[in-house]
């Protein structure tokens, strides 16, 4: 029982899960905080990824969820996770290597292990992402943590790196910034900095996350975005990640992302 109540799923039945009968194409995107929103040829591309993913994220959970048996849902929730990160680096790497440019961009971003300034500013998370995060080893207690807000370390900072690189959201792995310094900066300063970062990355991250939301507001699910910090406290209680497959909105609302 400890565990279970740990991770937030409770007792190991759920509802069966079902699409709308009729849905409607993506209109906007939802682009992860930062400079710059997408050009309409790049808006075009991620809208048509966010749709191969709105596919198949609602096909696979709807799938996973036949029998009522929770653990096989959550299974699937990993595996949508594992997926969609490793569609978005593949991605990342084909640009890279189609675009002098953005090749050149990547090859010079100053983000490495131990450079966490970014580590200390709430990011906003897809449902999927958070329950997948949950479900692992805190770092930092969610629950007893500081108020999110300048100086407060992201719950999976652990000594200066994050405790779940591989499994971090969509939204950190699409900021890349030229300027480490400009980072410090940014943390130091007691007003607001304009911490530069890469726009193309954050644009086609928007497809994936785009994509997970529309999926699971085409399954009833409640489909907000929410801090990773909260979503974090409230998952890990018990029966809260269970309550949420069930049709429950347990998160609360908030989002920093921009609509495109």
């Amino acid at each position: 029982m400890g565990e279970a109540k740990r991770r937030g799923t409770g007792g190991t039945n759920m509802r069966r899960l079902y699409a709308r009968a009729s849905t409607t194409a993506i209109a906007k995107l939802i682009v992860p905080a930062g400079p710059g929103l997408p050009q309409r040829e790049s808006a075009l591309a991620a809208r048509a990824i966010a749709e191969t993913v709105r596919t198949h994220v609602r096909s696979a959970l709807v799938r996973a969820s036949t029998t009522g048996d929770l653990q096989r849902t959550l299974d699937a929730i990993d595996t949508i996770g594992g997926e969609c990160i490793g569609l978005f680096e593949e991605a990342l790497t084909r640009a890279a290597a189609e675009s002098k440019p953005r090749g050149a961009e990547l090859a010079g971003v100053a983000c490495r292990r131990g450079c966490a300034f970014c580590c200390y500013v709430d990011v906003d998370v897809t449902p999927l992402e958070a329950i997948r995060l949950a479900r692992q080893p805190a770092g930092i207690d969610a629950a007893t943590a500081p108020e999110g807000g300048r100086r407060t370390p992201c719950p999976l900072l652990v000594d200066g790196a994050c405790s779940q690189y591989e499994r971090r959201p969509l939204a950190c792995r699409a900021v890349f910034s030229p300027d480490a310094k400009v980072c410090e900066a940014g943390y130091v300063a007691e007003g607001r900095v304009e911490v530069p970062s890469l726009d193309w990355p954050r644009h086609l991250a928007a497809g994936y996350i785009t994509g997970e939301i529309a999926a699971l507001d085409d399954l009833g699910l409640a489909s907000h975005m929410v801090t990773l910090r909260e979503g974090l406290a409230v998952l890990r209680a018990e029966n809260a990640i269970r309550a949420w497959l069930n049709g429950d909105d347990v998160l609360p609302r908030r989002s920093a992302a921009k609509p495109q």
